[in-house]
């Protein structure tokens, strides 16, 4: 359902009852990334997903994408809709408001999960599109079309109704972070402050996600409590190997609540 968090009509799924889990998604796509997860979490936990601003049915305003913006509507988002502390679960670009928040607000934090991760700070992206070029010169569409070929979805090619359905979500983003007027943000360096998230964390890694696995070993390295795994995909795991990432999380949760 649609809810007003601080003016900005969001995208909010909430189901189940229990210790709370919630699910940030990547850049792109949108809350239907964790169905799986939502399937099976809701059996024993509340479990809340949600789409970023400018991405699935979220407004997408034309400015306001610094990592503070959405780490702000995280922050609102458990404010309204749940007890802290929380068990926050964030993919890719998810991984990286998860991970701020975790560090700015650590009695709300009962575990951090991060798949895939990105972290703020962190800047060695090798031949990757300039996605904010291309949809400023080329436009939306060119934008998108960039993005599903990207290497970072490839592995899913191969799984037709995943693909599919990847592709859906990506057709439905707004490509507004990208063609933001204000894109240059002052964003905190969380790669070097990384030693001060001290929830109990569980890295999941991609052993063929070569662009975010360098994240995921300098975190398992600086983490005060942390789980480092490897599961054989690519970039998106609990999308491509569902049941093993829940197998892994379910484990996780049992050991820290």
């Amino acid at each position: 359902m649609l809810h007003d968090i601080d003016g900005l009509n969001t995208f909010v799924r909430l189901e189940g009852s229990g210790d709370s889990i919630v699910f940030v998604h990547g850049l792109g796509i949108d809350h239907r990334v964790w169905e799986d997860q939502l399937l099976h979490f809701s059996h024993s936990h509340e479990v809340l997903a949600y789409d970023l601003r400018g991405h699935g049915q979220t407004d997408a305003p034309e400015t306001g994408y610094a990592y503070s913006d959405y780490v702000n509507d995280l922050d609102s988002i458990i404010a309204e809709f749940l007890r802290p502390p929380v068990n926050l679960v964030g993919l890719s670009m998810g991984g990286a408001i998860a991970f701020q928040y975790a560090r700015k607000n650590p009695y709300n934090v009962m575990s951090l999960t991060l798949v895939g991760t990105h972290i703020c700070g962190y800047v060695s992206f090798d031949g990757w599109p300039n996605m904010y070029k291309i949809a400023k010169n080329d436009g939306r569409d060119a934008a998108r079309d960039v993005w599903k070929n990207s290497r970072l979805f490839s592995s899913i090619k191969s799984d037709g109704s995943r693909w599919e359905k990847l592709c859906r979500m990506i057709d439905g983003f707004s490509c507004a972070p990208w063609t933001d007027p204000h894109p240059r943000y002052d964003d905190d360096d969380d790669y070097s402050l990384a030693s001060e998230v001290t929830a109990p964390s569980l890295i999941l890694s991609g052993t063929g996600d070569g662009d975010f696995r360098p994240v995921s070993e300098h975190l398992a390295l600086t983490l005060p409590d942390t789980r480092f795994e490897s599961i054989n995909c690519g970039h998106l795991i609990n999308y491509e190997r569902p049941d093993e990432f829940n197998e892994a999380l379910a484990a996780f949760l049992r050991e820290v609540v």
